[in-house]
């Protein structure tokens, strides 16, 4: 028999909620024992449901104090109880269903072991869903996971998998060409989210590109607000590529700081500028930064970063702004480039703060509403998606629906 499972699926520390989350053969029996609620209504999976919660062997005590919970039921087996964050009232609720025969585990593990087998075609996207919630290191990485949690792909899988059953058991011979247009247009709208959901556990890569003594590190150490790269007035001073690991407005971004483009230099620099070329084709957003000196190279700078990496959404950074020698001059980079100051050697600072929003503006240009937009989060659901995008027919766009839903791989 297996086990069934508990564990707190948010993170540990002062929070207003915390979310316990229990899966199992044995799940809604021990939540029953322990949830009373509120009303008389069925546990149907999705919706909520109020009332307290109370260890099993007080529950027949009316005047014992209870702990008010939300209860979310995900499936037949596995349950979401939502309390109060702090940790006195989560162990209580863990206590309890530990006493009952639950086994703890830590939320990345849960995720791996508590999809049990027969209990809904849903239950592999919640659990991918959790273990990415589990791998969040930001608060507004971890509110889109936890969206997902509750069923945002799952619902609209579903939503699509009955619609195209009713509509072949209608009418098995028609192409139902409309229909199937509709799926690959959601399908290729979600899908082209892919990158918000790969990034809620891994961070962009952005890379700083640009001729020698421009600027790149004084503008790295200003974002992450120290001096992580030297800076020097001579040109080649960084030799390498310099990561750092900062977050911007929730998004986790490793920033690389790479050595001045340029030909010539020794053997140690042009090393340098060959895998300043790597960072940039495996980069998700490059910033070229040029100054007053070299801004007349911009178009070749950009022709270089495209040889490296034709399709990587870029930014055009004039640094040393205040080096401008008139208000014409000014106004006129102002509207095709972002202007900024960054030197460290002075304390001199300006349009850093600009500079950081776009950033965050490039990678998540998109606005959505984050309780109800379907995010695929792992490569198995992206495979999945693309699969379907190029379905020709309805009952080939159903097989990709129920691999999707399934938690199997597509194969080759």
């Amino acid at each position: 028999m297996s086990e069934t499972y508990v564990s707190r699926i948010t993170a540990v520390g002062r929070s207003a909620v915390a979310v316990v989350s229990v899966a199992g053969p044995e799940a809604e029996k021990w939540v029953r024992k322990c949830f009373r609620a509120a009303t008389n209504a069925p546990w149907n999976p999705g919706q909520i449901r109020y009332g307290t919660w109370q260890a099993a062997d007080a529950i027949e005590n009316l005047a014992a104090e209870g702990e008010s919970v939300v209860l979310t039921p995900l499936g037949k087996t596995h349950f979401e109880i939502h309390g109060h964050g702090g940790s006195a009232a989560v162990r209580r609720i863990i206590t309890s269903l530990v006493q009952l025969g639950a086994v703890e585990v830590e939320s990345a593990e849960f995720a791996r072991v508590s999809v049990p087998s027969g209990d809904g075609p849903f239950e592999p996207l919640i659990a991918e869903a959790q273990w990415v919630l589990a791998a969040c290191t930001t608060q507004r990485n971890a509110a889109i996971a936890l969206a997902q949690t509750r069923g945002c792909l799952l619902n609209w899988t579903s939503d699509w998998i009955d619609r195209i059953k009713n509509q072949l058991q209608r009418d098995e011979n028609q192409t139902h060409s409309q229909t199937l247009d509709e799926l690959i247009s959601s399908a290729a709208e979600i899908l082209g989210r892919r990158s918000i959901g790969l990034h809620l556990t891994t961070p962009y890569r952005v890379v700083l590109a640009g001729p020698p003594n421009v600027g790149k590190s004084s503008l790295v150490n200003q974002i992450v607000g120290y001096g992580r790269s030297i800076t020097h007035d001579a040109a080649g001073t960084t030799r390498d590529v310099v990561d750092c690991d900062t977050v911007i407005d929730g998004l986790a971004i490793r920033l690389g700081d790479t050595a001045g483009i340029r030909a010539g230099g020794d053997v140690i620099e042009q090393e340098g500028i060959r895998r300043g070329s790597l960072a940039i084709a495996g980069a998700d957003l490059v910033v070229m930064v040029v100054d007053p000196d070299t801004v007349t190279h911009a178009d070749d700078i950009l022709k270089t970063i495209r040889l490296h990496n034709s399709d990587v959404p870029t930014l055009s950074v004039l640094n040393k702004a205040d080096r401008l020698e008139s208000d014409t001059q000014r106004s006129l980079y102002a509207s095709n480039w972002l202007t900024t100051v960054a030197d460290d050697s002075h304390g001199q600072t300006s349009g850093i703060v600009a500079f950081m929003r776009s950033i965050v503006a490039t990678l998540r240009p998109d606005e959505f509403d984050l309780a109800s937009t379907p995010i695929p989060i792992v490569p198995r659901q992206i495979n999945w998606l693309k699969r379907l995008t190029h379905a020709t027919d309805l009952h080939t766009a159903l097989d990709c629906l129920l691999g999707l839903r399934s938690g199997s791989e597509p194969s080759e």
